[in-house]
This record gives structure tokens, sequence and C-alpha cells, in this order.
């Protein structure tokens, strides 16, 4: 019986936490909701900026590095078929 009495307790605690848990996260989502209807937006400054040399420099260097993987890739195709040339003349 005591057993009994010590489990139904312990469920009920963990019911009970679970219940306050949910009510904290739905009024947390309430208040975050109010905060966001109230705020008042605003549009940007005039003095935005965009750094423009540092993304044009890497699309540069990817560029210049898929140039060079054509090279490499046109390269090992031409080894390829001269190698299939050598073996043709050597038949």
């Amino acid at each position: 019986r005591v057993d009994q009495l010590k489990y139904d307790v312990q469920h009920l605690q963990t019911a009970l936490r679970n219940f306050q848990h949910r009510r904290y996260i739905r009024e947390q989502q309430e208040r975050q909701r109010e905060e966001l209807l109230a705020r008042t937006f605003t549009t940007n400054d005039s003095d935005t900026s965009i750094p423009i040399d540092e993304t044009l420099q890497f699309n540069e260097s990817l560029h210049n590095a898929h140039r060079g993987m054509d090279d490499i890739i046109g390269s090992g195709t031409n080894i390829l078929q001269g190698l299939r040339d050598q073996r043709v003349t050597l038949k």
C-alpha cells in the first residue's frame, strides 16, 4: 500500500511538472508574440554598405579554381587520348 502511494505521488508530481512546463512555454510564446506585435519596425539607414571587394575577390578566386580544374581535366583527357593512340600504334 505504501509503495502504491509513493508511486501515485511520484506520478502526480511528474504530471504537475509537465503541466507547469507546458504553461511556462505557452506564456513565453505569448509574451514573445506580444513583443513582436508591439515592436515598431523602421526602414534601413541610408548608410547601408555591402563589402563588395571581399565578395568580388572570393568570386574571382572561385572562378580561377574552376578554370584550373578544367585545365587539369583537359590535360588528363589529352593524356588518355595519347595512351589510346599509342595502344593502337603498338597493335
